[in-house]
């Protein structure tokens, strides 16, 4: 074990005490199939009785080649996105690929980390929050670094893309509000503008308008329970004249149920029906037994680091726009829930 003060374990001293080659120990933490299992196993003796540790992030600046994948994400402190990345993670750590966890709240935040992962020759990058500029995309395809977007705009050249159908959203959003016999609709969604949340909020509207159905708008101050309950005051008033809001996050869903609960003692679905977004765990919890449209969070990870590992074997190929399919989950916040 290495200790204050003392020189720091090199490759070389584990090759000493295994009697190898320094080229065998860099093989043998590599998984190389050109070392034997006796060589291999000698190697990691040595290394454990050392505390030998493999720099990976010094072999990659090395090497020019690495294993990191940097995964930039926003908003880490929602279920959906929570669970998002620790299956990112463990997607990634099953492919041998070691993640590096970047957060940003910001555009300019994102442009920043992803500039700062081009410094680590990361393998690739899975971006969540706010889609990097076009400059950005560029280096990264002159640097032959995949760019995965998760529910981001897939507009950017180069960039590979994971997304769910908005125009889906909207149709499923509406068909499953209208069902039993509303025509008075309502969307919520946040201020701060999103290619996703904004995106499936904006085409709820249109398709409420296409039949001749205007869904009201009110605009919540972020996509949290908070903003859900602060603006369900302003929809407690409005109340008499609505059959059903879509909300474009579950967290907005859960905030608007309590706060009219609460302060109208609104029955729901009977005085309101209340269709959410995203299927978090909370939605299923009996206190609020939410309807809402799933996006799985799951098969987005493993979608995701499935799209940027074909890129990573594949530089060349065109860039892969992959379409995750939402699904209805009905439960008790509408009438009719089949």
């Amino acid at each position: 074990m290495a200790h204050k003060g003392r020189k720091a374990v090199t490759s070389f001293d584990v090759a000493e005490r295994a009697g190898v080659s320094r080229s065998m120990v860099s093989r043998a933490f590599s998984n190389s199939p050109e070392i034997s299992k006796e060589s291999r196993d000698k190697v990691i003796a040595a290394a454990k009785e050392l505390g030998y540790r493999v720099n990976y992030l010094a072999r990659g600046l090395q090497t020019k080649q690495s294993d990191l994948v940097g995964i930039v994400v926003s908003a880490l402190d929602t279920p959906y996105r929570s669970r998002q990345v620790k299956v990112t993670a463990s997607e990634c750590i099953k492919l041998g690929y070691r993640p590096i966890l970047l957060t940003a709240e910001t555009p300019g935040e994102v442009e920043t980390l992803v500039a700062m992962l081009f410094n680590y020759n990361v393998a690739g990058m899975i971006i969540t929050s706010a889609a990097p500029s076009s400059e950005i995309i560029n280096e990264a395809r002159s640097l032959s670094v995949p760019v995965v977007l998760i529910n981001r705009d897939s507009s950017e050249a180069g960039a590979d893309t994971v997304q769910t159908d908005l125009e889906q959203i909207g149709r499923l959003a509406f068909d499953m509000l209208s069902r039993s016999g509303g025509k008075r609709f309502a969307v919520i969604e946040p201020e701060t503008p999103s290619y996703s949340v904004t995106g499936r909020a904006a085409s709820f509207r249109d398709v409420c308008a296409a039949a001749g159905q205007p869904a009201q708008t009110f605009v919540a101050p972020s996509q949290s329970y908070d903003a859900g309950y602060d603006i369900g005051g302003a929809i407690g008033l409005s109340l008499a004249d609505l059959d059903g809001i879509f909300c474009s996050t579950d967290l907005l869903a859960l905030g608007v149920m309590d706060r009219l609960r609460h302060d109208w003692n609104a029955r729901i679905p009977e005085d309101l029906e209340v269709v959410g977004f995203d299927d978090i765990e909370q939605a299923a919890w009996k206190s609020y037994d939410l309807t809402t449209i799933r996006q799985d969070a799951d098969e987005q990870a493993r979608l995701a680091v499935r799209v940027m590992s074909e890129r990573i074997t594949d530089p060349d190929r065109e860039p892969s726009h992959v379409s995750q399919i939402v699904t209805p989950i009905f439960r008790n916040t509408t009438r009719r829930n089949q």
